[in-house]
C-alpha cells in the first residue's frame, strides 16, 4: 500500500509557484502581443533560441559539458523538435 504524504506548502514554495505562474502567463501574454509584429515561426525560433542560449550559458555553472556523440545530438534534436518547437508552434 503506498504511503500518502500530506504536507502544507511553505511560503517559499508558494512564492516559487507564483513566480512560475507569472513566467508562464507572461510568456503567453507576450506571445499574443508579439504576434501582431512577427510571424508565428519567427516568434517560436526566437523563443526557443533565447532559451537555448540561456541554458548553454548556465551549463558551465552546473559543471556540465556538451556531449560529443552523434547519436546524442540526434536524440537532442528529436526531443527539442517534439518537446519544444512543435508545441510552441501549435500554441502560438
Amino acid at each position: 500500500m503506498p504511503t500518502v504524504v500530506n504536507r502544507t506548502m511553505s511560503p517559499f514554495e508558494w512564492a516559487m509557484l507564483f513566480g512560475l505562474s507569472v513566467l508562464w502567463g507572461g510568456s503567453f501574454f507576450f506571445a499574443g502581443v508579439a504576434l501582431s509584429a512577427l510571424p508565428p515561426l519567427t516568434l517560436v525560433v526566437l523563443h526557443v533560441g533565447l532559451a537555448a542560449l540561456i541554458l548553454n550559458a548556465a551549463r558551465p555553472l552546473a559543471g556540465l559539458r556538451l556531449p560529443r556523440g552523434r547519436e546524442v545530438w540526434v536524440a537532442f534534436f528529436g526531443m527539442g523538435l517534439l518537446n519544444n518547437v512543435v508545441p510552441f508552434c501549435l500554441i502560438v
